[in-house]
């Protein structure tokens, strides 16, 4: 069955439009991934992710964090982070956006009406919240890759730990990039490496994404948020 997939892909990259730059067997299994995640009503994954923060003594020191995402369509997210920025629950109901710390014992929220990718968006670009994996969910990630790439190659297969993945590597001005993605059907991301180029010392970010379920029954009440006892409401700052 490999070798049928590759064969077939191996023809996709000789036949209709000619890219000079991007690898059509890279940009066909990038597509069916986009595909399965656009038709999706409802999904979760945990991941692990890894990144470089600069230190004046030691250079580029390595941080992680793991978590759990769970998603229902159009307006409906939560998150769990544990690691270096500490313990962080995000809650997003269609109304309103909370964000809680375990370790502070605070939470601050802010009015939301709006899409997943519409709080995404606005949350990143106002306060810098950090949502991991992302931008694998935005309709255009693909169209995005070209319109910002200088190149796309597919390498072929490899493992991520017990995972055959395809293999999938880009530039572009500011970064470097590579994509790894599940051998079914429809793939799904396995793993996200990042160089960030226009940064000090070319820091990297990846993140392994694992436990995938594809329309899972998500009870609504996932989504709200229990106030603690003693909990200080905060405000949401940059």
């Amino acid at each position: 069955m490999k070798t049928l997939f590759v064969i077939i892909l191996f023809l996709l990259s000789f036949t209709g439009k000619s890219f000079a730059q991007y690898d059509s067997i890279a940009l066909a299994v990038l597509d069916s991934m986009s595909s399965q995640i656009g038709d999706l009503e409802t999904c979760s994954y945990s991941f692990y992710t890894e990144y470089d923060i600069p230190n004046s003594e030691y250079g580029l020191i390595t941080h992680s964090e793991t978590g759990d995402v769970f998603l229902k369509g159009p307006d409906k997210m939560f998150i769990e982070k544990k690691g270096d920025k500490g313990h962080k629950e995000f809650y997003f109901d269609g109304k309103t956006f909370l964000l809680y710390s375990f370790d502070r014992n605070q939470y601050a929220t802010m009015p939301a009406t709006m899409s997943i990718m519409g709080l995404i968006d606005s949350l990143s670009s106002y306060f810098g919240v950090e949502f991991p994996g992302a931008d694998i969910f935005y309709p255009d990630f693909v169209d995005n890759l070209l319109e910002t790439s200088d190149n796309l190659l597919y390498l072929g297969f490899t493992f991520v730990g017990n995972t055959e993945c395809h293999h999938i590597a880009g530039t572009r001005d500011d970064m470097t990039y590579q994509i790894w993605l599940s051998l079914e059907e429809h793939p799904v991301p396995v793993k996200l490496s990042l160089v960030y180029l226009d940064r000090p010392d070319d820091p990297r970010y990846s993140i392994i994404f694992k436990d995938w379920k594809m329309n899972p029954y998500i009870d609504d009440s996932k989504f709200e948020f229990t106030i603690p006892v003693d909990a200080q409401v905060v405000k949401l700052i940059k």
